[in-house]
C-alpha cells in the first residue's frame, strides 16, 4: 500500500484563526463560488512533496531527516496576500518573507530525501499558505485580495504528512513530526503507530 504525502510546516492555531478570518471575508465576496477556500486547520507551508510512497520508504525518509535536520526554532512572516502563481494564477497565498533560516531547513529536507533515495517530483520552492484554489470555471472572483496582511509566524516544527482525498477535498494527517531544537537518534511509537522524538529528558523520565 502507498500513502500519498508530503513535508510541510503547520501553522499555529492563533495565526490560522487570524488568517481564517481573513479567506473568510474573501469568501463573503466570492458571490459566484470562484474559489474553492481551504479549512484553515489545513494551513501549512509545504517544504516537500512526495507523492506516493511506500510506507517502508516514509520509515527510511523519517530516520534521515532525524539525521539531517538540524535548524533550531526561528521565525518567518507572512508579508502579503496574493493570486499565486502571478501569471495564470492557480491559488490564494499568503506569501513567506524571504528567511534565510528557511532556505537552510528546506536545504536540510532535501538532503534527507536525496539520502533516503526517494525519487520525487522536484518543484522550485516557493513557500506559501494556500488559503483558497480558483475552481477554473467560466466564473471569476471578483472580491478584493487584501494585499497587506501581514503576519510573524514562530516555526517550531517540522511535519510529514498522509494526504487523504475525500470528495470534501484533502484531508492532511500527521505521520511523523520533528521539533526543531536539540533531540537525540531514537524513535519510539505511540499508541497510533505515529513516531515521534524522544528528546533526552524524556527518555531520563522513562527510565526513572
Amino acid at each position: 500500500m502507498t500513502i500519498r504525502s508530503f513535508i510541510a510546516l503547520p501553522i499555529p492555531q492563533d495565526i490560522a484563526n487570524q488568517l481564517g478570518d481573513v479567506a473568510a471575508k474573501m469568501s463573503y465576496q466570492d458571490k459566484s463560488g470562484a474559489v474553492r477556500w481551504v479549512d484553515q486547520e489545513n494551513y501549512h507551508i509545504t517544504l516537500a512533496f512526495l507523492g506516493e510512497q511506500h510506507e517502508h520508504d516514509l520509515e527510511t525518509l523519517a530516520e534521515q531527516l532525524d539525521y539531517h535536520l538540524r535548524q533550531t526554532e526561528f521565525e518567518i512572516v507572512l508579508s502579503h496576500l496574493s493570486p499565486f502563481p502571478e501569471t495564470r494564477p492557480k491559488l490564494v497565498a499568503a506569501m513567506v518573507g524571504k528567511s534565510t533560516s528557511l532556505d537552510e531547513l528546506h536545504r536540510e529536507i532535501d538532503s534527507a530525501i536525496k539520502s533516503s533515495d526517494m525519487p520525487i517530483e522536484r518543484r522550485k520552492f516557493i513557500p506559501h499558505v494556500t488559503l483558497g484554489r480558483y475552481r477554473h470555471s467560466r466564473n471569476a472572483y471578483a472580491g478584493n485580495i487584501p494585499l497587506n496582511v501581514s503576519f510573524n509566524v514562530a516555526i517550531d516544527e517540522v511535519v510529514l504528512y498522509e494526504s487523504v482525498l475525500t470528495s470534501t477535498g484533502a484531508e492532511y494527517e500527521p505521520i511523523y513530526r520533528f521539533p526543531l531544537d536539540q533531540f537525540d537518534d531514537e524513535f519510539n511509537h505511540d499508541e497510533h503507530g505515529e513516531f515521534f522524538i524522544i528528546k533526552p529528558e524524556e527518555a531520563a523520565l522513562d527510565e526513572g
